[in-house]
């Protein structure tokens, strides 16, 4: 994992540092589809993968993020990140990973992910008839070895999945999920 987030780390400098070559002659919304085309698709590339990582690996992609941030709205380094963030309305790295995982379970609970991963995400059923039965939660599976399966997506996609509030998991369609989750994720990354 740690080559793959070198990886990314560099190529994603590579396309910021030519970004900001040009980007005086650029308006600032090129420069922002610049980023999410040539540093973001980098960046977000299988980071769901990243979860459960040491937090000093998601703070290297995070400060790719910051760097962007910064190259598009113009200001300079040593001024403070979150308001930056907050105008652009983009979530940090830690909950963009959270976002991506829960959205992969929003899809296996509705039908439309592929059959090996919706049976991964199996509801809780009882014979009792019980309230958290109804929750539209998930069975958190058990697991022996907490640094590696703490990060597979049979048990970390259940776990946050119940941790969201009732009414997102219960969201008609994937774009309402999407709307309601980000906004929550978006709540709690800037309390």
């Amino acid at each position: 994992s740690d080559k793959h987030i070198s990886s990314k780390i560099k190529i994603a400098f590579h396309n910021i540092h030519n970004i900001k070559k040009i980007s005086k002659y650029l308006t600032r919304a090129s420069v922002e589809r610049l980023i999410h085309g040539l540093v973001f698709s980098h960046l977000d590339y299988c980071n769901s993968l990243l979860y459960g990582l040491p937090n000093f690996q998601i703070q290297r992609c995070q400060k790719i993020q910051n760097f962007a941030a910064r190259l598009i709205c113009g200001t300079g380094y040593r001024d403070h990140i979150t308001p930056i963030l907050k105008n652009l309305h983009w979530l940090p790295t830690e909950s963009s990973i959270q976002y991506k995982i829960l959205t992969l379970v929003y899809k296996s609970v509705s039908g439309y992910a592929p059959i090996y991963l919706q049976t991964l995400c199996n509801r809780k059923t009882s014979s009792y008839s019980l309230r958290s039965c109804d929750s539209n939660e998930l069975v958190v599976p058990r697991i022996k070895h907490k640094t590696l399966g703490g990060r597979a997506f049979a048990y970390v996609g259940p776990a946050l999945w119940n941790s969201v509030p009732r009414e997102i998991r219960e969201s008609s369609t994937l774009i309402i999920f999407k709307r309601r989750l980000k906004t929550y994720l978006f709540e709690l990354a800037f309390r």
